[in-house]
C-alpha cells in the first residue's frame, strides 16, 4: 500500500531492538518477526529524503510495540540516515528472552545512523522488572554499549530492587 515503508521500518526495529543494553537481550525472534505499521497518515517517499507518519503512530514487531505521535525517517542516497521518534511520551516495549519486560518512554527518541548513536530526551524514563532510571537525557553509543544520562536541571535517578533470595527446599535447614 505505502512503498518503502517496510524498508523504512526495519531501522526502528533495529533501534529499539538496541536501544539500551538491556534491550539488547530482546526476545531474538521479534527479528525474524514481521512489522505492522498504523498511523493516521504517511507522506514522503525515498526520493524526498524524508518520511513522516503522524497521528497515533503505532509499530509492532513480535513483542516490539511502539507508540509515539510522530516518526520521522531522514534518508540521504536511499540508505536511511536517521530515525525520531517524538510523543507525550514516545514508548517502547520490548520483552527480552529472560521474559522480563523494558519499558522506555521520552518525548524524543534519536536514532542516529551516521553516528550509530541512540539519544532519549525530554522526561526519560526506563523501568525493567521495577528497576527504574529516569532523568531527561540519556546516549547509548551502538558500538561501545556505553550509556551515559543526565537530569537536565535536576538529577539522574535509578532505583534498583533488591535481588530475591532463592527459596529454601521443602524439607532442608537452613
Amino acid at each position: 500500500m505505502f512503498p518503502h515503508v517496510t524498508s523504512a521500518l526495519k531501522p526502528l526495529s533495529v533501534l529499539l531492538l538496541v536501544l539500551l543494553p538491556s534491550l539488547s537481550f530482546a526476545l531474538k525472534s521479534d527479528r525474524e518477526a514481521p512489522m505492522d505499521l498504523k498511523a493516521a497518515s504517511w507522506t514522503g517517499d525515498m526520493g524526498t529524503g524524508v518520511q513522516i507518519f503522524r497521528g497515533n503512530v503505532r509499530i509492532t514487531q513480535g513483542s516490539l510495540k511502539i507508540g509515539a505521535d510522530k516518526g520521522t525517517v531522514h534518508y540521504v542516497k536511499g540508505q536511511v540516515e536517521r530515525a525520531e521518534l517524538e510523543g507525550t511520551p514516545a514508548e517502547v516495549i520490548q520483552t527480552q528472552d529472560s521474559g522480563s519486560v523494558v519499558v522506555a518512554r521520552a518525548r524524543k527518541i534519536d536514532y542516529n545512523l551516521q553516528r550509530n548513536v541512540v539519544v532519549l530526551t525530554g522526561g526519560v524514563s526506563i523501568d525493567q522488572g521495577g528497576n527504574t532510571t529516569t532523568g531527561e537525557r540519556f546516549e547509548y553509543a551502538l558500538d561501545s554499549g556505553a550509556i551515559s544520562g543526565n537530569g537536565g536541571s535536576g538529577e539522574v535517578h535509578m532505583r534498583l530492587l533488591p535481588q530475591k533470595k532463592p527459596e529454601a527446599k521443602s524439607g532442608t535447614v537452613p
